[in-house]
């Protein structure tokens, strides 16, 4: 995301990331990262389970706790979840399809 965020600049688009880390970690790795977008602490998982992203992945071998499942949506300014991509350990969507998503959606 944040090597294509003038794409989405140019789109009036907010990115904001929700990950399960503690605030204190996800800071350093944002930091560190020099992320361009806002990262939130989701550490309850509230969140994640708020948007059914949170359970036992079915694709982690050995893994046998929940965690967040990696995933994008995009939420028009309605708060409307015009588009979303559940992913699993490594899959992302690639950001052609997010830009192609936001100009068909939004």
């Amino acid at each position: 995301m944040n090597q294509n965020i003038t794409e989405f600049e140019k789109r009036d688009i907010i990115v904001i990331a929700i990950s399960t880390d503690r605030v204190g970690p996800l800071k350093k790795l944002a930091e560190k990262e020099d992320y361009k977008f806002r990262v939130i602490s989701d550490a309850d998982a509230k969140i994640s389970k708020e948007y059914n992203v949170f359970g036992k992945p079915i694709d982690y071998d050995m893994i046998k706790f929940e965690l967040a499942i990696p995933s994008s949506y995009l939420i028009d300014s309605n708060g409307k979840i015009v588009w979303r991509y559940v992913g699993n350990k490594t899959d992302r969507p690639l950001i052609e399809a997010i830009i192609e998503a936001i100009d068909k959606e939004i």
